[in-house]
């Protein structure tokens, strides 16, 4: 066969190179295409880690149609545990949180933080309280009850002074309370499951409580399930008018994905309430479940925390917020790199939303601005 000058092998009508041409092309396709496979496979792997990358925090709302993230808090020396809650001041200017000190375990704080200044500005020891601090703020701001394994203490707020305390052997061993909230007027907190939710006056807490609004049940009633916040895959709002049910494979939830549970646990998580809501998990977040859920105040919005992990085993969240006031529609979604886990809090109108997160880089909190 008959070569070219150039070395190529040429055809009988010594054209040299024409088949050198398409051989080029072909492989130069074919690279192509194979970085685009590996880019694909790469995409798929990371768009959990891509897709939904964390916003950052600004002052000025970028869309205020759907809120966002309006600062952002170092919490340097206390340790909010993950199953700790967090609270915020009427109008969301002060965050109140606490727990241990990462200096010296033994000691307990409450504290509060200015955001717009991001930093502390108040912090009031409590003394032989359990590590794990869940705190509400009363509608006026002036008085804030923090709770745990030893039971309720409420107390005036800058300056820490006792207003009353509830002893665990009051409240029931066995309840573990993941919510405690003021009474509309300010003069009494609501504590307890769906099934002993009762009402304890700021006066004489010590005295027999109360049944709570809305949970003074006839007998045939027997409802079960937490109030106002939850981790077990219902929540019944804290005027005992709805329940909401949310995606999860936690046993003991009332409604499973892909599982069967008795109708009786589906009753009783019902039972006494007007409506019920079952909400739709994320869109892009299949591998997560509901880890917990928190009403606002006025029981208008709900927020829903989501946990899972990245392909590289990193925690990553998403905080859903509906509004529960207009037939449960979806307001917001906050995607946060790290483990937020229980520690979020609402502010009384429910304009701002707190969330405490840890990751690699530290602890923080974060404020979101709510539509």
């Amino acid at each position: 066969m008959p070569v070219s000058a150039g070395g190529d092998t040429a055809d009988a009508d010594g054209h040299g190179g024409r088949s050198a041409l398409p051989r080029r092309l072909l492989i130069g396709f074919a690279l192509v295409a194979l970085i685009g496979a590996i880019g694909a496979v790469a995409w798929i792997e990371l768009a959990p880690t891509f897709a939904f990358d964390e916003p950052s925090c600004s002052s000025a709302i970028p869309d205020p149609r759907h809120g966002g993230c309006v600062a952002a808090l170092p919490i340097a020396d206390i340790e909010v545990r993950i199953t700790a809650t967090v609270g915020l001041s009427p109008n969301g200017d002060t965050l109140l949180l606490g727990g241990p000190l990462r200096s010296d375990k033994t000691k307990v704080v409450l504290a509060g933080f200015n955001v717009a200044e991001k930093r502390e500005t108040w912090r009031k020891a409590l003394d032989d309280f359990g590590p794990d601090v869940r705190v509400a703020v009363s509608a006026k701001g002036d008085m804030a009850a923090a709770w745990g394994a030893l039971g309720i203490r409420v107390m005036d707020v800058p300056d820490g002074r006792p207003v009353v305390a509830v002893p665990i052997e009051v409240l029931g061993a066995r309840l573990f309370y993941f919510d405690v909230a003021f009474s509309e007027g300010g003069d009494a907190i609501l504590a307890g499951d769906a099934a002993r939710r009762s009402s304890f006056r700021l006066t004489e807490a010590a005295s027999e409580p109360v049944p709570a609004p809305g949970f003074d049940r006839a007998d045939s009633c027997h409802p079960q399930g937490q109030v106002g916040q939850s981790n077990i895959g219902s929540v019944r709002s804290r005027d005992g008018k709805m329940v909401v049910l949310l995606p999860t494979v936690m046993a003991g939830a009332p409604v499973r994905i892909g599982q069967s549970v008795r109708s009786e646990q589906l009753s009783a998580a019902i039972c006494g309430t007007r409506s019920v809501s079952v909400l739709v998990g994320p869109a892009g977040w299949s591998d997560v479940t509901a880890l917990f859920a928190s009403f606002s105040p006025n029981n208008d919005r709900l927020a829903v925390v989501y946990a899972g992990k990245t392909p590289h085993g990193a925690w990553r969240t998403l905080i859903d917020v509906w509004d529960a006031a207009n037939a449960m529609e979806r307001l917001a979604s906050f995607p946060i790199r790290g483990s937020v886990g229980y520690r979020i809090g609402w502010s009384h109108d429910a304009h701002r939303l707190a969330a405490i997160r840890s990751s690699n880089d530290g602890t923080d909190a974060l404020i979101f601005a709510l539509p």
